[in-house]
């Protein structure tokens, strides 16, 4: 997902194009976020144990050696390829790469804080495709509806981690009140239907945009959201996938409302 979302950050925001520059963006923004991946891994492998035990490290596939490797090796290939790209897109990679250090070694255990940081990396991919590109701009509110639909996934997923973090004695937000939790779930909701459609309003995106988000979009929300207030606790798995298919599903509203007003300009 986060090399789909460079793809569609660098093509939406110009017609100019370099095959070799996007596909080693995408290819950094892989090994970035596999950075990620990895060293929480690393990090989270006694609450793994009880909460993830199909994983690779706690099933003993690879040593924490190895791992700790692999890691390093992904930090060289990321940078690699964004400095082969621009001075700019090497910095937009260093940046979070530091993030990602403090995520995981300070913040992961602040309750919110951690939520915060990775909702907003996975945002900071879609902006990440269009750096140095000619509208730029056009990708703030799609980042920003990327950012509303994971924050709600990261505390739903820690929730479900909860009964591992506590026994490896970590402190997350679920151990904050339910209500709140709720509370910030239903308010990220609320603004992410505030703010689907007005890119189409302000004719950023097409008919295409609108069409996709209002029939494919929106019935994803209030399904994901019917289950939320049914039973938060029960369907909390069923919850976090339904995130992940809307998230996939605006991308693609964007990326159909953008080859159909490709094809036209192509047919004129």
């Amino acid at each position: 997902m986060a090399g789909g979302a460079v793809v569609l950050g660098y093509w939406l925001t110009g017609s100019e194009f370099s095959v070799r520059n996007m596909i080693f963006l995408v290819l950094a923004a892989i090994a970035s976020t596999g950075f990620g991946n990895v060293l929480n891994d690393i990090l989270d492998i006694s609450t793994d144990r009880i909460s993830h035990p199909d994983r690779p490290l706690p099933r003993g596939d690879i040593s924490i050696n190895q791992a700790s490797v692999y890691s390093v090796l992904l930090v060289i290939t990321a940078l690699f390829l964004s400095f082969s790209v621009s001075p700019a897109h090497g910095l937009a990679t260093f940046i979070p790469l530091i993030i990602l250090l403090l995520y995981a070694f300070f913040l992961k255990g602040t309750p919110l804080a951690g939520n915060i940081v990775v909702a907003s990396l996975v945002a900071y991919a879609l902006l990440y495709g269009g750096i140095n590109r000619p509208v730029f701009h056009i990708l703030f509110i799609p980042a920003f509806l990327a950012f509303l639909l994971n924050l709600p996934r990261e505390i739903i997923k820690d929730i479900q981690d909860e009964k591992g973090d506590k026994i490896a004695g970590y402190t997350t937000t679920a151990s904050l009140p339910r209500s709140l939790l709720k509370g910030i779930i239903f308010g990220c909701s609320g603004i992410y239907i505030s703010f689907l459609f007005i890119p189409f309003i302000l004719s950023q995106f097409g008919f295409i945009y609108g069409l996709v988000s209002l029939s494919v979009v929106l019935p994803i929300h209030i399904k994901r959201t019917i289950l939320f207030r049914a039973d938060m606790e029960k369907m909390l798995f069923r919850i976090s996938a339904l995130y992940k298919v809307e998230m996939i599903a605006g991308l693609a509203a964007i990326a159909a409302d953008k080859f159909f007003l490709s094809s036209i300009h192509l047919v004129r």
